[in-house]
């Protein structure tokens, strides 16, 4: 009996001998539950553009996800590596369910609570900016101007502008989110005018009025010769007003008799940059010329024109530093060379 006692522990002791350099196996500890939720527990008024955040207390972890509007939320991410789900656009005014299970390398999990939030009702567009549009212009001009109101919940948006001569436009619309829109008005009076525009998204829900934006509306750009009813004579660069003749200014005309070339003078307002002055023959269509004048100083401009005897329209078209039209003004007259006023004379009565 002694013998066979030996012979077991010695045996016992060859086996813990031979697996001594292996160790022992341990037992693993399931994870940590998940912790730090974003959105926080019970949060309210949340975007509904929220990304799901939370933190694993040890590295190498996945995650199954679950995520919905019922309690328990279903299955809808597994084995993911990032401690961070994007659920896409969430229902407005809605509670919402989800829940994270912490996984180790050993498959061994830890399912965290289940966390909720309820998203933010719908809110109205924030209040629009007017972006660009002339402050000083013309009367009777189209004027172009740009506005964008983006929207909380990146829904389409109208806008609506009031003009601040009695007209508000319709609802214009719908634009995507962050567009920029453009839009047009003319002023039938001088006078200075505030201009405010306000938005409203695809639910009806309507912002507030942006800030004014004000705008001056009078003449820019005014022809200094050529005015109606007035004879006009340009003898060897000297150009002079003769007189005034009432049957020329009932028609709207003036009469023009040069040596030489035709010019036409005109001055702009301080907002004036570029006028491009258009000469053309009213009764023959092939015959019309173009003269674009920038930067003068003093705001003085001036379109000199090679033309044959007949009747004429300048038409002055004025442009700010950006670009855009801000005013059009245009003369009708006839013009005649001097050698021609022999003619003319005769014609009138004259000797």
């Amino acid at each position: 009996m002694k013998k066979k006692l030996v012979q077991y522990i010695i045996c016992i002791g060859m086996l813990l001998t031979a697996f001594a350099p292996m160790g022992i196996p341990k037992v693993s500890a399931a994870p940590a539950e998940p912790i730090q939720p974003l959105p926080a527990v019970g949060s309210s008024g949340v975007t509904i553009f929220i990304d799901l955040r939370w933190v694993g207390e040890e590295s190498n972890l996945t995650y199954d996800v679950y995520f919905g509007t019922v309690n328990p939320p279903p299955l809808v991410s597994s084995n993911q590596s990032q401690a961070l789900y994007k659920p896409g656009r969430l229902l407005l005014n809605t509670t919402y369910y989800w829940q994270i299970v912490a996984i180790n390398s050993l498959q061994e999990s830890t399912p965290g609570p289940v966390w909720s939030f309820l998203t933010a009702s719908d809110s109205p567009p924030f209040a629009p900016v007017v972006l660009n549009g002339p402050p000083e212009a013309g009367p009777g001009i189209s004027l172009k101007f740009e506005t964008v109101a983006p929207d909380p919940e990146g829904d389409q948006v109208y806008y609506q502008w009031d003009w601040g001569d009695g007209n508000i436009s319709e609802w214009l619309g719908p634009y995507a989110f962050g567009e920029h829109t453009e839009t047009t008005h003319s002023w039938a009076q001088n006078g200075s005018y505030q201009i405010k525009v306000r938005s409203m998204d695809a639910s009806g829900e309507i912002g507030d009025w942006s800030d004014y934006y004000p705008i001056s509306i009078a003449p820019q750009i005014r022809f200094l010769n050529l005015k109606p009813g007035f004879l006009y004579f340009n003898i060897f660069d000297h150009d002079k007003t003769y007189g005034y003749i009432h049957s020329l200014d009932l028609l709207g005309m003036s009469l023009y008799i040069s040596t030489g070339d035709l010019k036409v003078n005109a001055t702009g307002a301080n907002a004036v940059n570029t006028v491009i002055f258009q000469m053309a023959n009213r009764f023959l269509t092939d015959e019309q010329w173009n003269v674009t004048y920038n930067n003068v100083t003093g705001h003085g401009f001036e379109g000199v024109f090679t033309l044959n005897s007949g009747l004429y329209q300048t038409t002055a078209t004025a442009y700010d530093a950006q670009g855009r039209l801000i005013d059009i003004a245009t003369r009708q007259y006839v013009s005649f060379y001097l050698w021609q006023f022999t003619l003319l004379k005769q014609i009138l009565g004259g000797q």
